[in-house]
């Protein structure tokens, strides 16, 4: 790859700047009454994890969501393979992504969710992408750069080697000096690649 330009694709996430973004998303919610959190997995767990101790809200489910297969490639529709929710009748649940970007995995959840017997569902998310076709009710902020999250470093950097980035160029990205130190030790030699 290139040089210049190449972080300009990519936002990516301290612990620290994620923690804010989830805060500003609690205080949004401070009026809104719930009383599960429903994560979409794997990216909505930490911020549902997050959101319940910022909320005090103690009920965690989840939904188990595949589409995406690594940065800005999905396949052609998401499936649900996975759903830990309970019928929870009268029961007011907000769901929870780490980022809205097509909209579609929202949506999806939404569907099967409504069936369930929630008294009212309420849609959430940390980022939402600007040509998203689904808005969630409540985010902290747009975001137009593929999102890496302080928890997905790791992959995100085996993903994009695979793909021909050299490590300058994930050190030029933003990605944890400590992440590609320990995927060196992984591949072997100390040499990624």
């Amino acid at each position: 790859m290139t040089k210049g330009g190449i972080a300009s694709g990519f936002e990516v996430l301290t612990w620290s700047r994620f923690l804010k973004d989830v805060i500003d998303l609690a205080r949004k919610l401070q009026d809104t009454e719930f009383d599960i959190i429903i994560a979409i997995a794997r990216g909505g767990l930490v911020a549902a994890r997050l959101l319940s101790d910022l909320t005090g809200v103690k009920r965690i489910y989840s939904l188990h969501i595949e589409y995406y297969t690594g940065p800005s490639e999905h396949g052609s529709e998401p499936r649900l393979t996975g759903d830990s929710s309970q019928p929870a009748e009268a029961a007011r649940a907000i769901v929870v992504d780490d980022v809205v970007d097509s909209g579609k995995t929202m949506q999806l959840a939404l569907s099967h969710l409504r069936g369930k017997g929630f008294g009212r569902l309420i849609t959430s998310s940390v980022y939402l992408k600007p040509w998203s076709q689904f808005t969630p009710d409540y985010y902290s902020r747009v975001v137009d750069r593929w999102v890496v999250f302080p928890y997905e470093h790791f992959e995100t950097a085996t993903v994009l080697l695979k793909r021909g980035y050299s490590v300058e160029d994930l050190m030029e990205i933003g990605l944890e000096p400590a992440v590609l130190e320990r995927l060196a030790r992984v591949v072997g030699d100390g040499k990624l690649i």
